[in-house]
C-alpha cells in the first residue's frame, strides 16, 4: 500500500547565504485524490483535495525544528510540497505547480500513531 514514489520539497533558510532554498527528497508513500462533488445535507460541496500517507518508519525524517537546524533529511510542515512520482528537474515552485498535476501544497499533517507500530503514519492533506 505504501509503495508509491513521492518527492518531498522542503523550503529552508540556508545558514550561510541566509536565503530561501529548497531540498528535494524521495520517499515511499500512499497517494489518493478525492475529486468530485458531494451533497452534504442540502449543500453541494466541491471536494478536490489530495491526500498522501507516509509511514513514520520512512528513513531520513527529521522533525521540522531539527530539519531547520541540520538542513538534512526531510520533514513535513505546512507550505512544503509533495509531488506524486520522482521529480528530477526541480527548478522553482512556480514551474513545479505549472508542470505537474499531482502536487500537494501541505496545509495539514495528522499523526496517526495508534494500532500496529508497522502502520503508524502521517496523513497529509493539501491543495
Amino acid at each position: 500500500m505504501f509503495d508509491k514514489d513521492i518527492t518531498v520539497i522542503n523550503k529552508y533558510i540556508d545558514k550561510e547565504t541566509k536565503k530561501a532554498n529548497y531540498k528535494v527528497s524521495y520517499i515511499k508513500g500512499f497517494w489518493s485524490s478525492n475529486d468530485g462533488i458531494s451533497i452534504n445535507g442540502t449543500q453541494l460541496t466541491k471536494n478536490d483535495s489530495l491526500t498522501a500517507r507516509i509511514l513514520m518508519s520512512e528513513k531520513g525524517y527529521q522533525a521540522p525544528k531539527e530539519f531547520e537546524e541540520n538542513q538534512s533529511g526531510w520533514t513535513l510542515k505546512p507550505d512544503d510540497y509533495l509531488v506524486k512520482g520522482i521529480i528530477k528537474d526541480f527548478t522553482t515552485i512556480t514551474n513545479l505547480v505549472e508542470t505537474y498535476k499531482d502536487i500537494i501544497k501541505i496545509y495539514k499533517i495528522g499523526t496517526k500513531d495508534y494500532g500496529s507500530e508497522d502502520m503508524w503514519h502521517w496523513a497529509i492533506t493539501g491543495e
